[in-house]
C-alpha cells in the first residue's frame, strides 16, 4: 500500500515536472531576447502588471476554488467552479466600473502611467487568473495533472510567442492570450468531467450555508499573503521608481523560475494528497511534508549556490550589460528566495489544518514588518541595496518562522490523530 502511494506521489509529480519544465524552458529562452528588446522601464510596467494580477487571482473568488479538492461529491465540486468563476467575473467588471467612473486603478496608486486600454487588460488578466487557478483546483481533485501541465505550456508558448513576435502589441497583450490559452483548455478539461447540475437558487444557498467561512475567514488571510509576496516590488515602484523595478523585476523573474517550477510541482501534489487524507491519513502526510521540505531543500541548493558567485555575470551575459544590476539584487536576495522555495510547497499546511487565526497573524505580521522596513529605508534615504539586504533578512525569519509553525502543527495532529 504505501510502495503504491510512494508511486503515485513520483507519477503525479512527474506528470507535473515535464510540463512545468518545458513552460519555464520558453520562458527562459525567451528573456535574453525581450531583455533587448524591452528596457527596464517597460519591464518595470509588465512586472507590477503581474504582480497586480497575483495579489487579486488569489482572492477574486472568495478563496472558495480552495474547497474544490475537499468537497464530498462532484456535484458540489461543480457548483463550487461555477460559484468561483461567477464571481470572479462579478469582481473584475466592478473594480473596471471602478476604474471608469473615478480614475483609480492600481497602477495610478503605484504612480505608474498606464492607458486605459492597459488598465483593461489588467482586469481581464486578474479575471483569467483567477479562472486558471479555479480550475486548477478542480484538475487537481480529478488528479488530471497532465492537463495543468498542457495548460501551463500552452501559457508560457503563447506568452512568450507573442512577446517576441509582435513587439508592437507589447508585453502585456501577450501575456493576456497567454492565460487565456490557458484557462481554455482547463476549461474544455473541466466541460467534459464535471456533473451536469442546475445553478439555482438552492443551490446558491446550500454553498453559502456550507462555504462561508471560506470568503470570511480565508479569503482576507489569502490577500495579505499574495499582497505581502508582492509587495517589495511594489514598494519599490512607488519608492524608488518604474526603472529601479524593471531591475528588480527582472532578477526576480530568473530567480523566481526554479522557485516556480519546483514549488508548483511539490505543492501541487502535496495539497492533492494532503486535501484527501488528512484526517483519515494525517501520519502518512506527516511524512510527505517532511519529505517535500527536504527535496525543495535538496534541488534549490545546487541552483541557489551558482547565483550566489555567479548572479550578476549571468544576467549580463544572458541579458545583456544593462542587466548586470539585476544580477547584484537578486544575489542580496538569494537567502529569502531559497527559504521561499522550501516553504511554498506546503504552505497551505496551517489552512488545510483549520489554523486560519495563526496563518492570519503570521500573514499580517509580515507584511507590516516589509512596509516598516520600507518606510524606515525611506526615512533614513537607505540605498537599494541596502534595503534589499534588510528585506532578506526579515523575509528569511518569517519563512523560518513558518516552517517551525507548520512542522508542529501537523505533528501534533498527526499524533492526536492517531494516538
Amino acid at each position: 500500500m504505501a510502495m503504491n502511494k510512494a508511486t503515485n506521489f513520483k507519477k503525479f509529480a512527474w506528470r507535473l515536472l515535464k510540463g512545468n519544465i518545458l513552460a519555464q524552458c520558453l520562458v527562459f529562452f525567451a528573456a535574453p531576447f525581450l531583455s533587448r528588446m524591452y528596457g527596464p522601464d517597460i519591464f518595470g510596467t509588465y512586472t507590477v502588471y503581474l504582480s497586480i494580477i497575483s495579489i487579486f487571482s488569489n482572492s477574486m473568488a472568495l478563496s472558495l476554488e480552495r474547497a474544490i479538492p475537499l468537497a464530498k461529491t462532484k456535484r458540489v465540486a461543480t457548483l463550487l467552479v461555477k460559484m468561483c468563476l461567477s464571481i470572479a467575473l462579478l469582481l473584475s467588471a466592478l473594480m473596471f466600473l471602478l476604474y471608469l467612473l473615478t480614475g483609480i486603478s492600481a497602477f495610478s496608486l503605484l504612480n505608474v502611467h498606464a492607458s486605459p486600454h492597459v488598465v483593461l487588460l489588467l482586469f481581464l488578466g486578474i479575471f483569467l487568473g483567477s479562472a486558471i487557478q479555479t480550475f486548477t483546483f478542480w484538475q487537481m481533485r480529478e488528479q488530471r495533472f497532465t492537463t495543468i501541465s498542457h495548460a501551463k505550456l500552452t501559457q508560457s508558448a503563447v506568452t512568450s510567442g507573442l512577446q517576441l513576435t509582435t513587439p508592437s502589441f507589447g508585453l502585456i497583450i501577450g501575456d493576456v492570450f497567454g492565460r487565456f490559452g490557458s484557462a481554455t483548455i482547463q476549461g474544455i478539461s473541466f466541460w467534459k468531467t464535471r456533473v451536469k447540475v442546475g445553478f439555482t437558487k438552492r443551490n446558491i444557498g446550500f454553498l453559502v450555508r456550507k462555504y462561508y467561512r471560506y470568503p470570511l475567514f480565508s479569503s482576507g488571510s489569502l490577500f495579505i499573503n499574495a499582497l505581502t509576496l508582492q509587495a517589495p516590488l511594489l514598494l519599490i515602484t512607488y519608492y524608488f521608481g518604474n526603472e529601479v523595478a524593471g531591475f528588480f523585476g527582472m532578477g526576480q523573474r530568473v530567480i523566481g523560475m526554479p522557485i516556480v517550477l519546483l514549488t508548483s510541482v511539490l505543492g501541487q501534489v502535496f495539497y492533492s494528497v494532503a486535501a484527501k487524507g488528512m484526517h483519515t491519513e494525517s501520519a502518512r502526510v506527516f511524512d510527505l511534508f517532511k519529505n517535500v521540505v527536504r527535496k525543495a531543500v535538496l534541488y534549490g541548493l545546487p541552483i541557489f549556490a551558482i547565483f550566489a558567485f555567479f548572479a550578476p555575470s549571468i544576467f549580463a551575459l544572458i541579458f545583456g550589460e544593462e542587466w548586470r544590476v539585476s544580477g547584484e539584487y537578486a544575489q542580496r536576495l538569494l537567502p529569502v528566495f531559497y527559504l521561499q522555495l522550501v516553504t511554498v510547497p506546503v504552505s497551505q499546511t496551517l489552512y488545510l489544518l483549520g489554523c486560519q487565526k495563526t496563518q492570519f497573524l503570521w500573514d499580517a505580521s509580515r507584511f507590516i514588518s516589509i512596509v516598516v522596513l520600507f518606510f524606515l529605508a525611506h526615512l533614513q534615504q537607505w540605498d537599494i541595496l541596502t534595503v534589499l539586504t534588510g528585506y532578506a533578512l526579515v523575509g528569511s525569519i518569517f519563512y523560518g518562522v513558518f516552517l517551525f509553525l507548520s512542522y508542529r502543527a501537523l505533528r501534533n495532529f498527526a499524533f492526536v490523530t492517531h494516538g
